[in-house]
């Protein structure tokens, strides 16, 4: 079961990468939880408890926010009822016109019934926030070497 369970992960990510949100939304369980990484851009609404919740809180937000954006997964891990995946986000931020190229990992459960129903983010929340302009150098530190 664990091999099918990468095969249809692999496909919702294919159907993403498509903007096909139909298939994408069929291939999620009703009773998802879907969790952003903490202090993502859209972790407000952690969890998400709906395809739904997830569109308006992760996914519109993401499409408003980058142009091209994309997901660019690198590896599918088979951990049993779990889905392991690493990768990329890629995009152009709309407001700041800088490029987006932050490390993730997703770790996703799979219900008995093939779908996603539970998922982690794991992701390179301070790029992020550089390339959306949420950041700020208040004051360049030297730390000293020690003498030795």
């Amino acid at each position: 079961m664990s091999q099918e369970n990468v095969l249809a992960m692999r496909g919702l990510y294919e159907a993403f990468a498509r903007g096909d949100l139909d298939t994408f939304q069929r291939g999620v369980s009703r009773d998802i939880l879907w969790n952003e990484a903490e202090n993502s851009l859209y972790s407000a609404g952690n969890p998400y408890r709906s395809f739904a919740e997830v569109h308006d809180g992760v996914l519109a937000p993401t499409e408003r926010d980058y142009e091209n954006f994309r997901v660019e997964v690198e590896k599918l891990l088979d951990a049993g009822d779990y889905v392991i995946s690493t990768g990329r986000y890629r995009g152009r931020n709309r407001k700041t016109g800088k490029e987006l190229s932050a490390q993730f990992c997703h770790v996703i459960h799979v219900d008995s019934n093939g779908k996603l129903d539970r998922v982690q983010e794991y992701a390179d929340t301070l790029h992020e926030a550089e390339v959306h302009g949420r950041t700020q150098i208040v004051q360049d530190v030297r730390i000293p070497q020690p003498v030795g």
